[in-house]
This record gives structure tokens, C-alpha cells and sequence, in this order.
């Protein structure tokens, strides 16, 4: 299986076309490749200016939930970015679409 990993703009929901590809994985199901995509998220996030200070991770992959009406993709995860001197956290939603190799 192929897994295309999209960076959303902060909400999965808003702007899916502008959505940003940020990996593709191989692997022969979503358990096979989700140590891979998470290091990709963190490390996408990692590697944007406004985010240069700061730590990041992502939570595993999971399949989208029922209360999302975007249908591109079949998982999504979250994105986390910790500031050094900030309040609460940013949260970044991931995409991820499945597909055949």
C-alpha cells in the first residue's frame, strides 16, 4: 500500500485542496508505516521557520473520524509543536490518503 501524508493549514477540514503533500510511505498496511509517518510529521513540522525553536511529535495514525465531512482522506493525525515560552501547544491535523502502489 502507498501512504500520501498532507499537512493541513492548522484544521483538516478547511482549504483540502491547498493541503500539502509532506511524505509518501510504503508499507503493507497503516500499522506497517505508522512509526515512519510520525517522525515525518514531526519532522515536517520541525522544519518550518516559524516553528525553528521549538519541539515537536505527532500522535500515531488513526482512522478519520465519523464527524469529519472531509472524505479525501481514510486517516488523520495531529501534528504537535511545544513553544518554549508559550501558554498551550499548536496542533497541526495530517491527512492521509491510501492508496494501491
Amino acid at each position: 500500500m502507498k501512504y500520501l501524508l498532507y499537512r493541513s493549514f492548522g484544521n483538516l477540514e478547511k482549504d483540502v485542496k491547498k493541503h500539502e503533500l509532506v511524505a509518501v510511505e510504503y508499507g503493507k498496511d497503516i500499522d506497517d508505516v505508522t512509526d515512519v509517518l510520525i517522525k515525518a510529521a514531526a519532522d515536517d513540522l520541525a522544519g518550518m521557520p516559524e516553528y525553528e525553536r521549538c519541539e515537536t511529535a505527532a500522535y500515531a495514525p488513526e482512522p478519520i473520524k465519523d464527524f469529519r465531512k472531509v472524505r479525501r482522506y481514510q486517516y488523520e493525525m495531529t501534528g504537535i509543536v511545544y513553544p518554549p515560552n508559550a501558554d498551550k501547544n499548536i496542533l497541526i491535523d495530517f491527512g492521509i490518503v491510501e492508496t494501491q502502489e
